[in-house]
């Protein structure tokens, strides 16, 4: 088998609305001598990335204190208010339920110096445990050490971590994501009699998701269906159009000798591939992605897709609770434990649809993208799709989501939300939105007084087409969102500035936002920042008599003791000596 580890028989089902899973014990293969020498399709090659963490030697780890789980404090950070969280603390909450545990949760808001500060509060505060979600990897071991050398016992869950840091943890736990696209190639595989090539859309090159998405599938398939051939893998951006473009050129490229797309996301650049596939004409080439959103869901629903892989995010922080209630019971938990590796087909998806599972992208969020990038053709598939979605009820009230229903609230909320983004996407590019679109009474008028839903969409329709004309008539779309992000950020770096608060100027989530920067400069948002403050400290660190207390507050970091750990992580040294050399 391509695989290099061998698992046991998942299980995951939903009894009573209760879900139920069985991860079994994981077999881990011995480690090669020399990983680099293998050729790319070999999985041996990959394996210091596909089992990071697990060989860690943990060291001084605490012992659980007698008595079990029930009555313990525990203590959550998360990174953000996006959908996935929501639900994530939800199943954190339910299993903290069943297990009698004293929960609390902290949300750093995608902001890595909230984060430090949450930390500190946490330490101070003395949980029982603490289960961490890092904003990022970038600097997560350094909150971790604190942890550690406090005493305070960690789970880490979801975002993978630098290898120095699993030996200061209890547990990792999270999505298995080498063994679903391990999975995924498989079922591509068989679906496509192992024979043909194929073409990847990608994940960002250099990142751990690259690696899982494409390296995880590539030796898979080499080893299963060595007759298939990858033609060709390229990174999108996520872009519906950039996509569209790159499928029209491998179907014209390769013609018929094109069998299957893989994609490493199931939304927007699926959106590109269905399009160009409907250019062509081509009904023939089978398509699976990595997911799973709402929308993916219906991509497997109406055939644009065949299977996408599928991770509950309710199960994602069941599992970290309850390795914790193992923890408290004295229980050996592993250095890993993964959710169920899992993939929804044609078969299963009408299930997952009704049940409103997957996550649902903000429509807010969608259309300030369109209109921050200035593609006007856009517009009229956005909102058609958007009333389409409404009336199919496959856009749904989560409290009515078996009837497929859309409250009165719930779609007012939905266009005041969207009519909120246009005012703060107005605003970002120095107009006053209020007077562009006639004053507040006629913005309340407008939205209000629309005898039917497709009139509210419809007049919010308009209003976005008269905002884009007006951002293009001011050449205000000349340079990228991420270069209006950039600018922002070197003017007012010295100040408490943070992503969500840059976002909210920018009319956007946070979490796009972040994403967004990402794809297109490499790097995160927050590890910008601390670079660019760093090197500005440098700078004033130079200066004869400069104290680095001092420095750090011109550069904007609030607490002392955290620009001492990031200027250290950043340079190599402490800010001490780099001011006496």
């Amino acid at each position: 088998m391509g695989s290099q580890i061998v698992y046991n028989l998942y299980m995951a089902f939903s009894v009573d609305g209760i879900m139920l899973w069985d991860p079994g014990r994981t077999v881990l293969p011995p480690r090669p001598e020399d990983p680099s020498r293998f050729p790319e399709v070999d999985p041996r090659r990959w394996y210091d990335a596909e089992f990071v963490g697990w060989r860690a030697v943990k060291e001084r780890m605490p012992t659980p204190p007698v008595g079990g789980p029930r009555g313990r404090r525990v203590a959550t950070i998360i990174p953000s208010s996006h959908p996935y969280w929501t639900e994530y603390c939800l199943g954190l909450n339910r299993e903290a339920d069943r297990l009698g545990i004293r929960l609390t949760i902290r949300n750093s808001e995608w902001d890595q110096e909230e984060q430090s500060r949450i930390v500190n509060d946490l330490i101070l505060q003395r949980p029982d445990l603490v289960i961490f979600v890092p904003v990022e990897t970038f600097l997560a071991t350094e909150c971790l050490h604190r942890f550690f050398d406090q005493g305070i016992p960690v789970i880490a869950s979801n975002v993978s971590l630098d290898e120095e840091a699993y030996p200061l943890i209890l547990s990792w736990t999270g999505p298995d994501d080498w063994g679903q696209h391990r999975l995924l190639a498989r079922y591509f595989a068989e679906r496509l009699e192992r024979r043909g090539g194929y073409c990847m859309i990608s994940h960002k090159p250099g990142t751990s998701p690259y690696l899982a998405r494409v390296w995880g599938v590539r030796t898979e398939l080499a080893s299963v269906a060595p007759e298939m051939t990858c033609l060709d893998v390229r990174f999108t951006e996520f872009d519906r159009e950039r996509t569209r473009l790159a499928v029209l050129n491998w179907i014209d490229r390769y013609g018929d000798r094109l069998k299957g797309i893989l994609s490493a996301d199931d939304s927007y650049p699926m959106e590109g591939v269905k399009r160009a596939l409907a250019e062509r004409g081509r009904t023939d080439i089978l398509c699976v992605a990595n997911g799973a959103t709402r929308r993916g869901f219906e991509f497997v629903k109406d055939g644009t897709l065949q299977a996408v892989t599928y991770q509950s995010p309710e199960m994602d922080g069941m599992l970290a609770m309850r390795t914790a209630g193992d923890w408290f019971s004295g229980i050996e938990v592993e250095p890993i434990r993964y959710l169920p590796a899992m993939l929804v087909t044609a078969a299963e998806v009408e299930s997952f649809l009704v049940s409103n599972q997957g996550i649902e992208a903000s429509p807010s969020e969608e259309l300030c993208r369109i209109l921050a990038e200035g593609k006007l053709e856009e517009l009229d598939w956005f909102f058609d799709d958007l009333q389409r979605r409404i009336a199919d009820g496959r856009i749904a009230d989560k409290l009515l989501a078996d009837q497929h229903v859309v409250s009165v609230d719930y779609f007012l909320g939905m266009m005041i939300e969207m009519l909120s983004g246009l005012l703060n996407l107005a605003k970002t590019h120095n107009l006053d939105g209020v007077s562009l679109f006639g004053g507040y009474e006629t913005l309340f008028r407008g939205l209000v007084n629309q005898r039917h839903p497709v009139d509210v969409l419809n007049w919010i329709r308009r209003t976005s087409i008269n905002l884009l004309d007006t951002l293009i008539a001011q050449r205000s779309l000349s340079s990228s969102l991420v270069e209006h992000l950039i600018s922002y950020t070197e003017l007012h770096y010295a100040e408490p500035i943070a992503l969500k608060t840059i976002a909210d100027r920018f009319g956007l989530s946070a979490a796009y936002l972040g994403k967004l920067f990402k794809e297109r400069t490499g790097h995160s948002f927050s590890q910008y920042l601390n670079e660019l403050r760093i090197g500005k400290a440098k700078a004033l660190l130079a200066v004869p008599g400069a104290k680095p207390k001092d420095v750090a507050k011109a550069v904007g970091y609030a607490e002392t003791s955290y620009f001492y750990s990031v200027f250290r992580k950043l340079t190599g040294i402490g800010a001490n000596e780099y001011g006496q050399r």
